[in-house]
C-alpha cells in the first residue's frame, strides 16, 4: 500500500467516525482537508460504494 493509499483510507476511517458521530458532510469535509463537500463524497463512493448520506441512512 503507497503511502497515498494509506492517508486515504485514514481519512474514510476518520469519515465513517466523524458521520457516526453526527458530523455534516460539510463539516467532515473542512476537518479532513478536503477543498469542498463534493471531493470528499467522490472519495467516500471509492471507498465504500455508497454516499455519505446513504451511508448514514443505513447505521439506522
Amino acid at each position: 500500500m503507497s503511502f497515498s493509499e494509506w492517508r486515504q483510507r485514514l481519512r474514510f476511517l476518520r469519515a465513517i467516525t466523524l458521520l457516526e458521530q453526527g458530523c455534516s458532510v460539510q463539516g467532515i469535509a473542512h476537518e479532513l482537508g478536503y477543498s469542498s463537500a463534493s471531493a470528499l463524497i467522490v472519495m467516500f463512493q471509492q471507498q465504500a460504494g455508497t454516499t455519505p448520506d446513504r451511508y448514514r441512512s443505513r447505521l439506522g
